[in-house]
């Protein structure tokens, strides 16, 4: 098998999912709701998205496993190290989707309580969920933390569109910091809201699985950054 092959046979539907969101649908849909912040009010159709793929994370989250794949799968969530930074990468994309919806503090306060008792309800009540099942719940919220590291990544370099653009950085040294500073956040940011979703949902693939998906994600990336500038929207 070549090289090509078997970096291929390591991706999967979530990963190449991931990587065109990130460099088509992301900005395309940043442009749609004015360029806003990934903070920043005014944006109903990204908070709606970022809710949704909360719930979604947090019913696979409270969803038990059936006994037979729970050893299939080796180690739970919580000896994985897994929940953690999920329950983290919840609270961030949950604030960012309020913000955006603009919604009352009390109103707010509602949909965590809910949130709590669905929660409890798939625990104790549902029958466990599948493999597949799980991986489906999971990715809304993968590609919505895709596409809010995009939006974090297009306010701090001065996307067209963005409502917040970044003065040009005319020291080099300064500049070189600064990417130094992204590429290093980009990957605490992969680890806590890509990889410990996916995680949760599948616990498969090694290292140099995941550095190859990375790789995959942060070229989604810079393609969304790119193509707009270059057709000039």
């Amino acid at each position: 098998m070549s090289t090509t092959r078997r970096i291929a046979a390591l991706l999967v539907t979530e990963d190449w999912l991931l990587a065109a969101w990130v460099a088509i649908a992301t900005p395309l849909l940043f442009r749609a709701q004015g360029g806003v912040g990934p903070f920043d009010a005014g944006a109903p159709l990204l908070g709606v998205l970022r809710i949704v793929a909360v719930a979604g994370a947090l019913i696979c989250l409270a969803a038990r496993r059936s006994p037979a794949d729970a050893v299939a799968r080796g180690r739970s969530i919580i000896t994985g190290g897994a929940a953690g930074p999920l329950v983290g990468a919840i609270l961030l994309v949950s604030i960012s989707g309020f913000t955006a919806l603009d919604l009352p503090s009390g109103v707010g306060a509602f949909l965590v309580i809910a949130a709590v008792v669905v929660m409890l309800v798939v625990h104790f009540a549902a029958p466990p969920l599948a493999t597949p099942i799980r991986r489906a719940l999971v990715t809304p919220f993968v590609l919505v933390s895709g596409a809010l590291f995009w939006t974090f990544i297009a306010a701090i370099t001065g996307e067209p569109g963005s409502a917040t653009p970044a003065a040009g950085i005319a020291n080099s040294s300064t500049a070189l910091a600064a990417g130094g500073f992204l590429i290093a956040f980009s990957g605490v940011f992969y680890v806590m809201l890509i990889f410990a979703p996916r995680q949760v949902a599948d616990r498969e693939g090694g290292m140099v699985t995941w550095l190859f998906r990375y790789a995959l994600f942060a070229a989604g990336v810079i393609a969304g950054l790119a193509w707009p500038r270059l057709v000039g929207i």
